[in-house]
């Protein structure tokens, strides 16, 4: 089976991910190891950090988001790949509200550290459970496919295996490959190697992806493309 783009991990990435690919006229496949589409993202509050956006009325930029996050932690994060994260975020939000109805709107009376700004977004139910449901949604009605109780072991440069909760098997192709199943948070051997301050650190996610986060990390599939 080949398809143009394979999307692993149904979190709020994953999704907003496979809806871009559909959006964009490609035929999209969403590898979950869990039951149901979740990740960590329906653990969270759900808030989305973005500027500038109608939804908040105000004097605000993708540049005054930009230098409040690098701020925030001292220029140690790449200033390219941050720029460009606070570039893309407002439109992101409009265009999952207005393409495919997410009801996003600002949390007002809440200025979130670090942020000089009221730039969090959410649904009204301000969790991330209720995001993930009009997320799920959205793909649902974009007749996106979201293959469940996948458990992805191994992955390469134009293909990938998964295994089934019965031991069954299955090679899948793939033109585009999006990585959306979070951090190393989960493998504690790469905790130690690369984060080691934090090594005894509890991780705030779902089961499966503390019994391991992705098989590309034990794959030969480059780490950089996300």
């Amino acid at each position: 089976m080949k398809i143009p783009v394979v999307v692993i991990g149904a979190g709020a990435c994953g999704l907003t991910a496979a809806l871009a690919a559909k959006d964009a006229g490609q035929d999209v496949l969403v590898l979950e190891r869990d039951a149901s589409p979740s990740g960590s993202t329906a653990l969270s509050s759900g808030f989305v950090p973005a500027a500038p956006t109608r939804f908040q009325g105000g004097d605000d930029s993708a540049e005054k988001m930009f230098l409040d996050v690098q701020r925030k932690n001292h220029g140690t994060a790449d200033a390219g790949l941050a720029k460009a994260i606070c570039q893309a975020s407002g439109p992101t939000i409009e265009w999952l509200a207005d393409a495919h109805g997410v009801p996003f709107q600002l949390v007002e009376g809440f200025l979130y550290p670090g942020h000089s700004v009221e730039r969090m977004h959410s649904v009204a139910e301000k969790t991330g459970a209720a995001l993930m449901f009009y997320l799920s949604k959205a793909a649902s009605a974009k007749d996106v496919d979201v293959l469940t109780s996948a458990h992805v072991t191994h992955v390469d440069e134009k293909s990938l295996r998964l295994e089934r909760p019965d031991g069954s098997e299955e090679s899948v192709e793939y033109d585009a490959l999006v990585l959306a199943c979070s951090g190393f948070g989960g493998n504690a051997a790469m905790v130690r190697e690369h984060i080691p301050e934090v090594a005894s650190a509890l991780i705030s996610a779902t089961p499966a992806t503390r019994a391991t986060r992705c098989a590309g990390e034990r794959s030969s599939a480059p780490r950089s493309g996300i």
